[in-house]
């Protein structure tokens, strides 16, 4: 019994840990990405105006938070069920 409790905590701390990991990534990537775009490469290398370098960069952080989302839920879905298969076995 102790052991099938030790069980449950362990799995329910990896969850917590990939959960908290995937939230500070869809946190922090399209931040980095918004101004790493605008200043190094719309503003540095292309040299544009700052209305047009900000609606560009934030295109980039847009794609960037929805390539992301879709690993999360890639990950939730696809890791979901390989538990469910391996615990029916």
């Amino acid at each position: 019994m102790m052991m099938s409790h030790c069980n449950t905590e362990l799995t329910e701390l990896q969850v917590f840990k990939t959960v908290l990991y995937h939230c500070v990534i869809i946190i922090a990537l399209p931040v980095i990405s918004f101004f790493t775009s605008k200043i190094f490469f719309f503003d540095g290398i292309l040299g544009l105006n700052n209305v047009p370098s900000n609606v560009y960069s934030a295109g980039v952080a847009v794609i960037v938070l929805h390539i992301a989302l879709g690993a999360f839920i890639y990950r939730a879905y696809f890791d979901d069920r390989s538990r469910t298969s391996v615990k029916r076995d």
